[in-house]
């Protein structure tokens, strides 16, 4: 580990945004310098967005990458910064999240049009143009653009006195017996305030704290704190600390992601996908297979250890390979890279191969 990772974040806990940058560039591993700026961009976004979108552009671990950009187009389009925020999805590398990206975009802006009113708000306003537009599209369902705004695509009708929303019942409902006192039951408070105990004790980075209440919770919560901890660890650059952390979870969805992307940075893909045996999220699993193939390790073995960790249908692990395959042609296609689109038409015969046999088998 580089000491100067943890230089980098005593950096940032003063402010010294500047300092922790220059601390970042010193480290040699090219994974933590990653991580480094992946805290440094935090920490820019709300200070300086373009600086933010300028550190994240030097990230080259491309799962790294491909969330930061992420994470900065959400944080950018809700503070309605929405052309940073469109350039911060555009930059993602991987056609599936960048799409995903593109759309939690329109999605929020189509909540402040709405907001609005039947006005609209103009491209101006909003700091776009119609080149803007165009990465939104098919923008979301009630929403048009017309006479250089965007507004709702309904008209709505407009009231005297107070409007209230809500589902309109088919049915007269029934007379409504006398109001009952708001009374909480103490097990919502309980857990609301167990909740942010722990959230504090993951804030302040108390590793034996959180260990010491994963081992008396059930789960799922006991499971979140073990992979809560494990996260931290890796951020320090304690590998071992974190695979002790996953070992003792059953849902490791963070800390499983982190230390696949660890070894398969290390050229070990297949100790990666030991790790992707408690990560439940399929896009997680998704994207560390797409930098292993992009890192070169493909195989039908590989593929379905990563895909279906704890096994399932040969017809879905067919799905998932022709997925991966149109996903990986349409990054060749706007790259021009022609080693991935061979390396594409082997994973699209691999999946129509599996599903060939699939279907073999069930005659």
């Amino acid at each position: 580990m580089d000491v100067r990772l943890i230089q980098v974040k005593e950096l940032l806990s003063k402010g010294d945004l500047e300092g922790a940058l220059s601390a970042a560039e010193g480290i040699k591993d090219n994974y933590w310098r990653d991580y480094a700026f992946r805290w440094i961009v935090e920490a820019y976004v709300t200070r300086s967005p373009e600086k933010a979108l300028e550190i994240a552009g030097r990230i080259r671990t491309e799962s790294l990458h491909d969330e930061v950009f992420k994470n900065l187009s959400y944080l950018l389009s809700r503070a309605g910064i929405f052309k940073l925020a469109i350039g911060a999805a555009r930059s993602i590398k991987s056609d599936f999240l960048r799409k995903k990206a593109l759309k939690s975009v329109a999605d929020v802006l189509a909540k402040v049009i709405v907001e609005k009113g039947s006005a609209g708000i103009s491209l101006g306003e909003l700091g776009l143009d119609e080149r803007d537009l165009e990465q939104l599209k098919p923008l979301p369902a009630g929403l048009i653009f017309k006479d250089g705004k965007l507004m709702p695509g309904a008209e709505l009708l407009r009231m005297k006195g107070e409007v209230k929303s809500g589902i309109i019942q088919e049915n007269k409902p029934r007379k409504a017996g006398p109001p009952k006192p708001p009374v909480e039951p103490f097990h919502g408070v309980k857990k609301g305030y167990l909740g942010g105990f722990l959230q504090d004790l993951a804030g302040r980075g108390d590793f034996e704290g959180l260990e010491y209440w994963a081992g008396l919770l059930e789960e799922p919560r006991r499971s979140l704190l073990l992979d809560e901890l494990g996260r931290l660890r890796l951020e320090l650059g304690d590998i071992d600390g974190a695979e002790d952390a996953f070992e003792m979870a059953e849902v490791a969805n963070e800390t499983g992601r982190a230390l696949a992307m660890v070894y398969l940075n290390r050229g070990e893909p297949w100790k990666a996908a030991e790790f992707l045996g408690k990560v439940l999220n399929p896009v997680y699993r998704l994207n560390v297979f797409f930098d292993s193939i992009r890192a070169g390790f493909f195989s039908e073995e590989l593929a379905e250890k990563m895909l279906l960790p704890g096994g399932g249908s040969r017809y879905k692990l067919a799905r998932l390979l022709k997925f991966s395959a149109f996903e990986l042609l349409e990054e060749a296609n706007r790259k021009g890279d022609e080693s991935m689109r061979k390396i594409s038409k082997r994973v699209f015969e691999a999946g129509v191969e599996v599903q060939r046999e699939f279907e073999v088998s069930l005659l």
